[in-house]
């Protein structure tokens, strides 16, 4: 498999890329205030009057959460007649409890937990919005320049950080070796955060880890190390990452509610292809600075819902994450609505 070496040059080249694809949680919250938020008000194209118009949205500091601080900052809530609330948290299962409590009517999940949460019963809810997808340069496998990994073959025997056990991560190196050739049982999975990795790399606890934005970029500017083999690729290649979940039971108790949240998500994520409007919200959600946020590689965020895209995180889990429920992605994907 080769380097990264072209993708390193051309990003320092094309220095105005955005992207975050980050595991940091936002500083703050943030309230869009889009009129009085009395339960009844009219959404644009809505076809009649939300059921609830004052909603609480769990984001988390990532690419997935883009769409989210882009409709709060355009008003396209306010336009579909929704009072946003905006909640961060630090991981989308720490968010889980408040969703089916009531404290969050939506909340942005990762779909390796979302899955795997719905295979054990334990979450009866559905993915309202696609939130993004990987690219194969926004996430990557770090190491020293020196340490002789370049290929999959290579990592047959060593330590490599996965930021938790049977996370997407994990996933992600395991299709890639499968994919090359090489027994996936052959390489040592550690789970530690990704925060954690490049200092675990340089002191010689990992020989590799798996690195996401804004740490993969960070660890090169800070740490010296460099991407050294692609894991969004071949079979992986535009892995949806995270979307935006309600409960069941909201979704059945509030459809237009739920379809006016979708028009505002996809509106603000067909905005997501103008970089510069990706670079607003960027330095919020990645926690850097403007700068380096400047550096980062970009997902891609959908339109629209596309059950055969999500299937394939299923088959991931199924494949290599240990899952034998048989999942069919559309029974829990509520369908785009009329834009």
């Amino acid at each position: 498999m080769s380097n990264f070496s072209s993708a390193t040059s051309r990003r320092r080249f094309v220095q105005w890329a955005l992207g975050a694809t980050v595991a940091a949680p936002l500083a703050g919250c943030s309230v869009l205030n889009g009129g009085s938020g009395s339960s009844g008000s009219s959404g644009g194209n809505s076809g009649g009057p939300v059921e609830k118009s004052n909603i609480t949205l769990g984001i988390l500091g990532t690419q997935g959460s883009v769409g989210a601080k882009l409709a709060e900052k355009y008003g396209y809530f306010k336009q579909q007649g929704l009072n946003v609330t905006i909640k961060p948290y630090a991981q989308g299962p720490q968010a889980v409890p408040a969703l089916i409590n009531g404290e969050l009517d939506f909340a942005v999940i990762n779909y390796v937990s979302y899955y795997q949460a719905i295979a054990a019963k334990t979450l009866d809810a559905k993915v309202v919005v696609d939130g993004d997808v990987a690219t194969e340069t926004s996430q990557a496998i770090m190491a020293k320049p020196d340490s002789g990994i370049r290929t999959a073959k290579d990592l047959v025997g060593k330590k490599v950080g996965i930021q938790a056990s049977k996370s997407l991560a994990e996933l992600l190196v395991r299709a890639t070796l499968k994919d090359n050739d090489v027994d996936p049982n052959s390489v040592t999975y550690l789970p530690i955060t990704f925060p954690n990795i490049p200092a675990a790399i340089k002191s010689g606890q990992l020989d590799a880890g798996v690195e996401v934005e804004p740490y993969l970029t960070t660890s090169e500017q800070k740490d010296g190390l460099q991407p050294v083999i692609k894991i969004i690729s071949g079979s992986t290649a535009n892995m949806p990452v995270t979307g935006y979940i309600a409960t069941s039971k909201f979704i059945d108790a509030n459809p237009k509610t739920v379809a006016a949240f979708q028009r505002a998500l996809f509106t603000a994520q067909r905005d997501a292809t103008d970089r510069a409007k990706v670079a607003e919200v960027l330095p919020e959600l990645s926690g850097v600075d403007q700068a380096t946020a400047a550096l980062l590689n970009l997902d891609t965020f959908p339109t629209a819902n596309n059950p055969a895209q999500l299937q394939r995180v299923i088959t991931l889990l199924q494949a290599y994450g240990g899952m034998t429920a048989q999942l069919n992605a559309a029974d829990y994907l509520v369908p785009t609505p009329q834009m």
